[in-house]
């Protein structure tokens, strides 16, 4: 079992360390926009943030900036001191860890190599030196499906708070969905993880609604999509594989062998995520029938799952940030802590770094015209990774293996 002095005392230390030297650089032109946001909040309180027409975050990031104002307390010090912003995403990116090693608890009843993934620099990189904010709704959402099997209240929680963070969870509502139907068999708790999440996002938005703010926070909510209606935003993945002039100038709605470049993302997207959900709906159907406990087996199965889903997400559709691909770190990461396999988790870790040293430049002493940073050389990175997670899914996690599984548990 992991010993939890040692670990709370090198998390501790690392994370200490790493907030004494934290770069002053970063994606200028993210911090220009976290700037500017969080001026508004001081001048003009968070709730009539989304009267600011650049302001286009789920509510909970600006909370996080009126916690920041608070602390610096003048517009000086909020320009001055903007890169402590980088705290927040690097706790995130901490706190997986802080909850499965620090404590006693047996969610994940493996040991954990927690620096494999603390000391990986592809993993820290977004928030620790771009300054993003991925890292938040990842860990939610990363907590959130852990601890759907044997804690479904407390996931229903956590994942209302990654979705008050950004969007992108929506993608894990099947999976998450699949394992509170196996670990929830009563109408109370369905009734209480409705009703906390419920609440959870009814306590964000209710300063909005009391100050008559809410119609501009919905119409951010209900708006997800299509504000960069571009084939890829910075995204190295299918489009720059296939020979397009140039993604990031092609409209994603013009045609591409009859339908449009969104429609062929999305099908793509929710074909192969389908086929890959059938393995654990199968298993969960059959499970429920049975009565069967949850073993390892499953929790590999469900951070193998969600990586892939990730996968196709980032590699599939349009309007693609590099950012979205973060995810992955912690569930590649996790797949190999119960598996014992890291090859996965290397070979992601790859494209994903150099897709974001790609677009920041400056920050480590290389030559960035050398060919392995080419953009359609990292796209066939990203392109291996897909195809070596699907096989390692597939070949673990038979289709009709599992219906026949399920079929024979009727008999």
């Amino acid at each position: 079992m992991q010993d939890i002095k040692k670990s709370r005392l090198e998390i501790g230390l690392l994370f200490l360390l790493l907030i004494m030297i934290i770069p002053r650089l970063s994606m200028r032109f993210d911090f220009e926009y976290w700037t500017d946001w969080a001026l508004y909040i001081h001048r003009h309180g968070v709730t009539n943030i989304y009267d600011n027409p650049t302001a286009n975050y789920h509510p909970m990031y600006f909370y996080i900036l009126w916690i920041y104002d608070l602390v610096q307390g003048s517009e000086f010090y909020i320009r001055e001191n903007i890169y402590y912003l980088k705290f927040f995403p690097l706790f995130f990116d901490f706190l997986p860890l802080i909850v499965l090693c620090c404590f006693r608890q047996t969610v994940v009843n493996r040991e954990i190599p927690y620096m494999y993934l603390l000391l990986n620099l592809a993993y820290l990189f977004n928030s620790y030196v771009w300054g993003q904010v991925d890292s938040i709704y990842t860990a939610f959402s990363f907590l959130a499906l852990i601890f759907a099997f044997n804690k479904p209240v407390w996931s229903a929680f956590l994942f209302a708070m990654a979705l008050a963070m950004k969007p992108q969870p929506i993608v894990y509502i099947p999976v998450i969905g699949l394992a509170w139907l196996f670990s929830v068999r009563d109408v109370k708790t369905w009734v209480k993880m409705l009703g906390v999440f419920a609440a959870t996002w009814f306590a964000m938005v209710l300063p909005y609604l009391i100050t008559g703010n809410g119609g501009e926070l919905w119409y951010i909510l209900s708006t997800p999509v299509g504000r960069y209606p571009q084939v890829s935003i910075g995204a190295f993945n299918l489009w720059y594989v296939l020979p397009l002039a140039d993604p990031y100038h092609t409209p994603d709605y013009a045609k591409f062998l009859v339908l449009t470049y969104k429609q062929w993302g999305l099908l793509l997207f929710f074909a192969l995520s389908g086929l890959a959900l059938l393995p654990m709906f199968f298993r969960v159907v059959r499970y429920n029938r049975t009565g069967a406990s949850i073993s390892d087996d499953d929790k590999q199965m469900l951070m193998l799952l969600s990586g892939l889903v990730t996968l196709y997400f980032f590699y599939f559709n349009t309007q693609m940030h590099e950012r979205y691909a973060h995810p992955i770190m912690i569930f590649f990461f996790f797949y190999a802590v119960y598996s014992k396999n890291y090859k996965l988790y290397i070979l992601a870790s790859i494209p994903y770094f150099l897709s974001l040293d790609k677009l920041f430049p400056d920050f480590l002493p290389v030559v960035h015209y050398k060919i392995i940073w080419a953009m359609r050389v990292i796209a066939i990175w990203f392109t291996l990774t897909v195809l070596y997670a699907s096989w390692e899914y597939f070949r673990q996690y038979k289709i009709g293996a599992e219906y026949r599984q399920l079929r024979a548990s009727f008999r």
